[in-house]
C-alpha cells in the first residue's frame, strides 16, 4: 500500500508558531469534550500544534491497515505540512501510545524527536474483545462471539462490522426505527475505524525493534508500575501525574499539566 493510498489520512494545524512543533495522535470521542490537540493548542503559546486522526482512513474505504503504515502516512503527511525544522514532540493517550512511538521514531532519522505518552495502553485481545463486546451491546442484547483475532486482519473487521449492521437491522426492524438507518450507519463505521486500528495495535509484533531512535518520556500515575512495549526501564523516563487519572476523555486539568511539561522550546 503506498502513501497516496492513504488518501483519507488528514493533518490539521491547530496553532501557529516558530517554536518546535507538537504533533498529538488524537482520536475523535463520540462526545462533544475538545480533544486533547485543541486544548494544547489554546494552552502552549508560540508552538505550532499538529492534530491527526487515523480513524479517517480505518472509516474510509480501508477495512484494514497495518501499524507500520498507519505510522508512515502520519509522519509523511507531517512532514509535508513544512514543519521539517526543530524539536518535535508526538504525544500519545493512552492506546494511541503504539502509533505515536513509531511516528516518533520515524521521525527521529533526521531530527531531534522526544514521545510523550500520557497513561499509556498497550493494546492485547482482552482489549479488543472488551471493545467489540461494548459496542455490540448497544444494539441489543443477544450475545455474539468476537471473531478470532488470528485470522486474517480485513476479515475480522470485516465480521465486526457485520455483526453490527445484522443487529442494528434487528433493531430497527423490532422497534420502527428505520428511518434512523443512516445514523445507525454513522456510529457503526466509527465502532468499525476504532476496532480495526486497536486490531492494528494488537497485531504490532515488531514494535520492539521499531523503537530506540526517539527520546520517550511517560506520564503515568502508576509510575512504579508503567510500562513501554519494547523498551527496557532505563530507556525511557517516567514523570508521575499529580492526581490520578480516570479512563475515558481528557480533562483540562491534564492537558493543562502536559502542557506545562512540554514547556517552552
Amino acid at each position: 500500500m503506498t502513501r497516496s493510498d492513504l488518501d483519507e489520512l488528514v493533518l490539521r494545524r491547530l496553532s501557529a508558531g516558530e517554536a518546535d512543533p507538537i504533533l498529538v495522535a488524537d482520536f475523535q470521542a463520540l462526545s462533544m469534550a475538545p480533544r486533547l490537540s485543541e486544548m494544547l493548542s489554546e494552552s502552549v503559546q508560540g508552538r505550532p500544534v499538529f492534530q491527526i486522526d487515523p480513524i479517517g482512513v480505518l472509516s474510509g474505504t480501508h477495512l484494514y491497515v497495518p501499524l507500520p503504515e498507519l505510522a508512515a502516512a502520519c509522519a509523511d503527511e507531517f512532514l509535508r505540512s513544512g514543519a521539517d525544522q526543530g524539536h518535535v514532540f508526538v504525544i500519545g493517550h493512552c492506546s494511541s501510545s503504539a502509533l505515536s512511538l513509531r511516528v516518533a521514531d520515524l521521525l527521529a532519522s533526521s531530527r531531534p524527536v522526544t514521545a510523550l505518552l500520557v497513561q499509556p495502553a498497550w493494546v492485547d485481545d482482552e482489549l479488543v474483545q472488551a471493545k467489540f463486546d461494548e459496542y455490540l451491546a448497544k444494539f441489543g442484547p443477544a450475545p455474539h462471539s468476537c471473531p478470532d483475532l488470528d485470522a486474517d486482519p480485513g476479515a475480522v473487521v470485516a465480521a465486526m462490522e457485520q455483526l453490527f449492521r445484522d443487529e442494528v437491522t434487528a433493531l430497527a426492524a423490532g422497534r420502527n426505527l428505520t428511518g434512523a438507518m443512516g445514523a445507525f450507519s454513522d456510529l457503526i463505521v466509527w465502532y468499525r475505524g476504532w476496532l480495526a486500528f486497536l486490531l492494528a495495535c494488537r497485531n504490532d509484533t515488531s514494535i520492539e525493534q521499531a523503537v530506540g531512535r526517539a527520546a520517550v518520556t511517560v506520564l503515568s500515575d502508576s509510575p512504579s508500575t508503567v510500562e513501554v512495549k519494547g523498551l527496557s526501564r532505563d530507556a525511557y523516563q517516567v514523570v508521575e501525574l499529580p492526581t490520578p487519572q480516570p479512563a475515558g476523555a481528557i480533562k483540562p486539568e491534564l492537558a493543562e499539566f502536559i502542557a506545562t511539561h512540554v514547556g517552552p522550546h
